[in-house]
């Protein structure tokens, strides 16, 4: 009797215990990480072949080319020499994705063609001209037999490159000058063709791209509505990104049509702003005597990436403070541990203090691991990345089964970790801007 009683006492106590247990909650807060540093899908995208002993780390990497460098030959294109040149192989094995953009007219010392020799023989009536941009050919977009070349062209590019995600965005090129889509045809040039056409051509790229983001040069009334993203090639340039950003805001003049361009005031909510640095201003001034100028125009125009011309390491000031104002900010601002009898509750506040979202609905997860950093559990977090605008803060919850955890560092050798993983390559990418140990690639929490 009195064994039975003594083992009653002692399971009472154990269920107190167990109670008392699950009803501890545990807070840890988390300081924000004020360095700059590359992450997925943002900050500076040198040219390919841009490369040097010393070149800093980067996620992203532009990759221009001519029609000319892809299909020299009619239905024959250069992939091999592209692949080889350009090192997209090991590019993609390390992680970097591309910001694509094909020309057909970039201005040059001397005269040349940056269209394959077998087109302008089948087309030739566009303009060879002699202006302030330079000496080249641009072409006549409009004409029948130069769009369905085209066609085809931006088919075989897009099953090329797969959907795999490797090329993150793309810059619509093609038509105008640098493929900014806009023509000198004030100076006897062919114009660009009307509205219908130039649709014709964004349709194009949308078929061709359907995994990448989309940008265009100007808020065009064609893409407004169909999430597009913007990019602006004189970025740092006070006066013209106020041009840029007042087209932006209310529409405006393009190509004798008066409402040619529609306000897009809020388009970076849900798509990219890119572009590069402005070739018009020296670096010193862009990132010393100027920078606070510049630091405005790039957060006002909530820019995710600059490229090919980036800034340079030389200013290692203005590097870094442009850099940290490009894209998301994605930080966990607390965790907090609920015991339960059947486990332990996780839950998570995450807050973006960048100038942009991060776009990309990608995997965000919470791992349990053990003292090697193998992964022991795999929580996906019901987390909407795209929709974590700046200054906004997302709190999601997870439990881990049967598991037990504490902020004591006491758990048996086990860690709990975040991480967001890139499909292209299955690995997690995102470097979370708080103060903590990274492994793996994973943000350690405890």
């Amino acid at each position: 009797m009195a064994e039975r009683r003594t083992a009653a006492a002692a399971a009472c106590l154990l269920l107190a215990g167990c109670l008392l247990w699950a009803g501890r909650k545990h807070t840890a807060v988390y300081q924000p990480d004020e360095t700059a540093f590359p992450n997925a899908q943002i900050g500076y995208a040198p040219g390919v072949l841009d490369t040097g002993p010393d070149e800093p780390a980067v996620t992203l990497r532009y990759l221009g080319l001519t029609w000319r460098e892809l299909e020299p030959e009619e239905g024959v294109y250069a992939w091999e020499a592209i692949q080889q040149t350009c090192h997209l192989d090991a590019l993609r094995q390390q992680g970097v994705h591309l910001v694509l953009r094909i020309l057909c007219d970039e201005p040059g010392a001397e005269a040349h063609l940056d269209i394959p020799d077998w087109l302008y023989e089948k087309t030739g009536n566009g303009s060879w001209y002699d202006l302030s941009y330079g000496k080249g050919y641009s072409p006549d977009y409009a004409d029948p037999a130069f769009f369905a070349a085209h066609a085809a062209l931006l088919r075989a590019v897009g099953e090329w490159f797969g959907a795999d995600g490797f090329v993150s965005y793309v810059e619509l090129g093609s038509l105008g000058h640098w493929g900014e889509w806009h023509v000198k045809s004030g100076e006897g040039l062919v114009p660009l063709p009307e509205e219908a056409v130039r649709d014709r051509y964004m349709a194009l790229y949308r078929e061709a791209f359907p995994a990448a983001k989309l940008l265009v040069r100007r808020p065009f009334r064609g893409a407004a509505g169909q999430g597009f993203g913007l990019y602006n090639d004189m970025t740092g340039h006070a006066g013209d990104t106020a041009e840029w950003l007042g087209w932006i805001e209310n529409g405006g003049w393009y190509e004798g049509d008066p409402a040619g361009l529609s306000p897009m005031p809020d388009a970076w909510q849900t798509a990219p702003i890119g572009g590069e640095l402005t070739s018009r201003i020296p670096m010193e001034q862009l990132l010393e005597t100027g920078l606070d100028q510049t630091l405005s125009l790039v957060k006002g125009s909530h820019m995710s990436f600059l490229g090919p011309k980036v800034a340079e390491e030389t200013y290692r000031g203005g590097y870094n403070a442009v850099l940290k104002n490009l894209g998301y900010r994605l930080r966990v601002t607390q965790l907090t541990l609920t015991p339960g009898l059947g486990g332990t509750t996780v839950t998570l506040t995450i807050r973006n203090d960048g100038n942009a979202p991060f776009y990309w609905d990608w995997s965000t997860n919470l791992y349990l691991e053990d003292a090697a950093g193998n992964p022991l559990r795999t929580l996906p977090l019901g987390l909407s990345l795209p929709e974590l605008l700046p200054g906004q803060e997302q709190t999601v919850s997870v439990t881990l089964e049967g598991v037990r955890l504490s902020l004591s560092g006491k758990n048996g050798g086990q860690r709990l970790t975040l991480g967001i993983v890139d499909p292209m390559t299955g690995r997690d990418a995102v470097r979370f801007a708080m103060k903590t140990k990274i492994r793996n690639g994973r943000a350690v929490l405890i």
